[in-house]
């Protein structure tokens, strides 16, 4: 134990004098991905998406749903035009939809005859061609109503008699404003702290090895367990501010225990502080150490199961979701904000625990059975060098 805090003490001697920039990554590249991605989403929903209007009526109907259109956040109308358009229109101008209101809207509307209005989204980008679809069928519907209900006293009907036989009565849950706060800004601050941590430990570990490795040889569990330790309470901590920065700057809605967050973090991180190691020790030159790991490490987000569901993925990338540590972290942090709980909370913990372990005990036989080998290699180098 004493040889344990001896190495413990050089491992921070080095972490914050020689590794000085290292910690200045593993500090602000997680709080940049929450500062950029929380103003991002500072809004928490899509606002001002441009449309075109095509209002082939002069009616007073076709008027008022236009004036509808121009008070929806959502929408900003570009441009309302009195002639019919197609969807080519779309592709010459900035617009995202286009609605057409058709000829004798107005007077359709007055003798109580059918009529429909065309939309035409651009569904290039499903989040934005959803919520145009969605906003528009909305104000479609609550016009509908009122049409109706306008009918109805016309004909003499008592405005406080029910106006429907059937209707639909719906709860949301958790996130009922569909805010994209909520959802994606946990996802990411696991994601940025899992860049830094690994791109920093990896080549750090690496140019140890290269130019003071004997200890590191010589002791190599207790070298990276002292490691291991240093570098997870640290970017478990800094973890910890950027969620508190989503909550009090970017309005992240927190239903969860501190400590169940925390203690997953905890568990993240040092998964993931492990495979950075690993990373490490089997590198020879430093740059191995990020290129071997951008693979693994870049598109992990997209198969965390938070972004896309594991419910809707192919068998290659559900496989690869479960193999990669935020698959176990960045869904069940979202569910910790924004339900309270995660139904699997204890078992992706110890996932991830087990994974770190694997990734430990591979990074610790990889120096000690490398070692003799890399530094031969490293001296037959220098002798060929002074040549």
């Amino acid at each position: 134990m004493k040889n344990f805090f001896s190495e413990l003490n050089d491992c921070a001697a080095a972490m914050f004098g020689v590794n000085r920039q290292g910690v200045v990554i593993l500090i602000f590249l997680p709080i940049i991905y929450t500062l950029l991605f929380g103003g991002l989403f500072y809004k928490n929903s899509l606002t001002k998406i441009p449309v075109i209007i095509c209002n082939l009526d002069d009616g007073s109907a076709a008027q008022a749903l236009v004036e509808d259109f121009l008070n929806t956040p959502e929408l900003k109308v570009i441009s309302i035009e009195g002639d019919a358009l197609n969807e080519n229109f779309l592709r010459e101008d900035t617009a995202e939809g286009l609605i057409v209101i058709p000829k004798n809207f107005s007077n359709k509307i007055a003798r109580g005859e059918n009529v429909s209005i065309e939309l035409v989204a651009d569904y290039s980008s499903s989040v934005i061609g959803g919520t145009i679809a969605r906003v528009v069928q909305s104000v479609v519907a609550t016009k509908n109503f009122e049409v109706l209900i306008n009918r109805r006293i016309a004909a003499g009907w008592n405005e406080t008699l029910p106006n429907n036989q059937l209707s639909l009565s719906s709860r949301i849950l958790y996130n009922p404003t569909g805010g994209y706060t909520d959802f994606f800004l946990a996802a990411l601050i696991v994601h940025g702290g899992q860049i830094a941590t690994v791109f920093v430990l990896g080549p750090s570990l690496a140019i140890r090895k290269k130019y003071r490795g004997e200890n590191l040889f010589r002791n190599p569990a207790r070298c990276l367990a002292a490691k291991i330790f240093l570098y997870t309470l640290f970017e478990t901590s800094v973890m910890a501010i950027c969620l508190a920065i989503g909550i009090k700057f970017f309005g992240m809605i927190c239903r969860g225990s501190c400590s169940e967050i925390l203690i997953l973090v905890a568990a993240y991180v040092f998964c993931v502080t492990a495979f950075g190691l690993l990373m490490g020790a089997l590198a020879r030159e430093p740059h191995q150490a990020i290129t071997w790991s951008l693979f693994y490490i870049m598109p992990s987000v997209l198969f965390a199961g938070a972004i896309w569901p594991r419910t809707s993925m192919d068998n290659v990338s559900l496989f690869l979701s479960y193999v990669m540590p935020i698959g176990y972290a960045a869904n069940d942090l979202r569910s910790l904000f924004v339900k309270g709980s995660a139904a699997s909370l204890d078992f992706h913990i110890a996932i991830l625990i087990f994974m770190g372990g694997i990734f430990f005990t591979a990074a610790t036989l990889a120096l000690k059975f490398g070692g003799k080998n890399f530094v031969e290699d490293n001296a037959q180098g220098t002798r060929f060098a002074d040549s």
